[in-house]
Formats: C-alpha cells, structure tokens, sequence
C-alpha cells in the first residue's frame, strides 16, 4: 500500500474512533442533535482533505529536490577530470544547497555526495533527507513530511592518448590528387602525372620543375591532400579531448631518409603550425630513386615510441603510430632487406616491394596502434620498368599494408579519393578502438 494511504489510513481510524467515542457520550447523555453529529463526522474529511493537499506539496518539493541532486551529480560528472576532488564535492553540495533553498517550506537534514570507487571508471553518488512543513495536517499534530532522495551518475574515463605520425613524402607522393589534377598535370608536363621536385646543380630551386609547374597550374598534388588532412586531423583531436592536454601529437615525414617536424608535445596548436612543413622531399639530380624507406622508418619508430599503456593517467598514455603511405617501398638495402623474395633487388642498394608486415610486429607486441593510410598506388602499365617490378605484386600492396595495421585501423584510399576523409575515419576508429566498455 502508498505510504501516503497508509498515513492517512491511521489518521482516519484514529480520529473515526475519537468521533465514534464521542457519539456514543452524545447518545447516552440524549442531549446530542443534528448538527453537533454532523460537525463531529466532518473532523475526518477534513483532516484527510488537508492531509491530501500536504501530501500534494510534500511530493512537489521531493520533485524539486531531486531535480535538484540531478544537477548537483551532474555538475560533477561532466567536468574534464578523471579524478572526483573533495572540492568538486564541496561544489555540488553548495548547488544543492543553493537549489534546495528555492523550495518553500523545506528543511535540508543531511546531504552526502560520495565518490563512486574505480580504476577505469570515474563516478559520484547523493542523497539527501529533508522535511516539508504541513499547513492543515498539523491540526492532527503533523507538523512536519519527511523527504529523502538519491542520485548517482558513472562515465568511463576519458583516456591519454599519444598520436605518432609517420607521413610518407617520398617523391611519388608528388603524384597529382585526383583524376583531373593527372589529366592537366601530363598536359602542362609532357605527359608526366607526377610532380618531381628538383633542386639545380648548384643547390637551389628549380622554378622550372614539374613540382613547382604544378603549383603555377593549380594542380594539386596528394602531399597538399596530406597536409590539409593532418591539419584537419589536429581541429578534430582538439575538439574531441574530454580532458585538458588529453592528447599528444608528434609528426615525421620520411623518404629514405627521416625529418621530425614537432616532437610529442600537448601543444597542438604547434602541431598544426608545424604540419605546414609537410611537402614533397626533393628528388636525386643523379635519379637515385631509392627514396620509400619503409624499414628504416618502422625500425626508427620502433625505437622512438614507447610501449603503450592503459590510458587512464597522463604517465601511461596509449599510443599510437599513424602511417600514411603508397604502398611501395623503393629503399636502400642497407646490407640486408627482411624480405628480399617479396620484391626486386634492382642494384646493390636498390631493392622494391611492398611492406614485410613482420616490420610491425615488436610495435604491436607492444600494444602500440598501428592505423595506416593507403593512398593507393598508381599503375603504370605503359612503363616497362613498373611492368617488371612492380606489376608482380601490385595485388598484394594493400593486404600486406592491412596485415601491418592494427584490426579495424586500415583505411586505402583510392586515386580520386580523399585522404582528409580516411584521416578522419582513422582518428575516430582509433578513439572507439580504446573506448572502455562495461
């Protein structure tokens, strides 16, 4: 039965028995009439008409007090914090209390606000207990309601991450971005789609090679695509952090050789800033084209990156490697390559294939992240040497780039698609593969 029926159930047999008491001193004295009998038997009706009404603003003040420890939960909860402070709790006691005293007739008893305990969860519990004075009830010596309430809200927490970007700027990311950019670039280039960045013989720029055809054209290039991604990729990572300085970025390009262009920092306006120094690495005036050095620049990460952790405090972040490339190595041999029947050793320092995915082991032996861009690569069947070198195993250039990546962070992009979208596929695969689930 309603606790109020039941209160009011006892009040009712109480005063019918006092009513009844009173009749019966009525009858014997003979003396009682119609109106005193009726007065007497109203007392009941009243007192419940006035115990419903007290009834009714007892439960409107509970709705408000308890809206009011929602909020108080709730403005816990969502601050940027894995960590629940005795001043966030002092805080929320104040709103309460600040809320609660907007409730006419009301008188706060007891407020606890109580950290919910946990490593990958972060979480806060209220109750509270009150009384609302009565108006007709206290006729029937009920002077006072009793209230009480609870509250509780628990997130996961939010967890550091660190980003490594390892972005290939190899001469063949100089290949123009789309369909079109190829069709004009061999039109303003005798037929070449890529755009070859020369330097003259004495050191200085070549205002007249393909690299720098292309930008008087308008042509754009796919390491313009890259840099424009890594940019939006920083906007996105800024937007999304739940915590201050929840993320870190630190950025190299590599051809065969490798620059860093910020070191890890949580700074990631400098990120951005420095992500316009993206650009397409200069080609060899002697046509050395042994510049995709896939294994010197996983072995320099392998070095570089630290085992990753479990992400709940800033001294154990998870980490990731974020590889954006063709596809294609075209390395020097440095005395050995792992995997020399997988492609084509041209000369004694030359050799081309695709990735070894075996390159990737010890960092994900690690619990480092790996996602990888494919910005695929282009076939060149109208060149003999792509025909011999690489044509053999253009087919396996995506699966062994796939069996590198971490599951579910492999994203190929094809000639007319974009890079800045797969980028952005990335980041957040990359965020919902370390999400905490209960």
């Amino acid at each position: 039965m309603p606790e109020f029926l039941m209160w009011l159930l006892a009040r009712l047999t109480a005063e019918a028995q006092r009513g009844e008491a009173g009749l019966r001193r009525f009858a014997r004295a003979q003396a009682g009439n119609v109106a005193i009998t009726f007065a007497v038997l109203s007392i009941p009706i009243l007192f419940a008409t006035g115990a419903a009404i007290d009834y009714g603003r007892r439960n409107a003040a509970k709705a408000q007090l308890d809206a009011a420890v929602d909020a108080a939960v709730l403005g816990v909860i969502a601050q940027k914090t894995n960590t629940i402070t005795p001043d966030m709790l002092n805080s929320a006691r104040t709103q309460f209390m600040a809320d609660a005293a907007k409730v006419q007739g009301v008188t706060i008893t007891s407020f606890d606000p109580v950290p919910v305990p946990g490593v990958t969860q972060v979480g806060v519990t209220a109750s509270y207990t009150a009384t609302v004075r009565t108006t007709l009830s206290s006729m029937m010596n009920v002077a006072t309601m009793r209230i009480a309430g609870q509250s509780g809200s628990v997130r996961n927490v939010a967890q550091y991450i660190d980003f490594y970007l390892l972005l290939d700027n190899s001469p063949s990311m100089g290949l123009a971005a789309t369909a079109n950019d190829i069709a004009n670039m061999q039109r303003v280039a005798g037929g070449c789609a890529f755009a070859c960045h020369l330097l003259n013989s004495n050191g200085t720029e070549n205002v007249n090679d393909n690299y720098n055809i292309a930008k008087r054209n308008n042509i754009k290039l796919r390491i313009q695509v890259l840099r424009d991604a890594v940019s939006n990729l920083v906007d996105s990572a800024k937007s999304s952090m739940s915590l201050p300085q929840q993320f870190r970025m630190e950025m190299w390009t590599f051809s065969d050789f490798q620059t860093q262009l910020i070191q890890l920092t949580p700074n990631l306006d400098q990120v951005k800033t420095a992500s316009g120094q993206i650009d397409l690495a200069y080609s060899y005036q002697d046509q050395r084209d042994s510049q995709t050095a896939y294994e010197r620049a996983i072995s320099k990460m392998t070095s570089t990156v630290p085992a990753s952790g479990n992400g709940v405090t800033a001294a154990t972040p998870i980490r990731f490697l974020f590889f954006v490339t063709d596809g294609v190595q075209d390395t020097p041999i440095d005395g050995t390559v792992s995997n020399q029947s997988a492609g084509f050793k041209i000369n004694n320092n030359r050799f081309i294939s695709a990735i070894n995915p075996a390159t990737c082991k010890t960092m994900k032996d690690r619990n480092i992240k790996i996602g990888i861009i494919y910005t695929q690569y282009l076939p060149l069947y109208d060149n003999d040497f792509y025909n011999s070198n690489v044509k053999p195993f253009e087919n396996n250039i995506g699966p062994l780039l796939k069996s590198c990546a971490t599951d579910g962070l492999y994203f190929p992009v094809a000639t007319n698609g974009d890079i800045n979208q797969a980028m952005q596929q990335l980041f957040s695969a990359a965020l919902a593969s370390v999400r905490i689930t209960n």
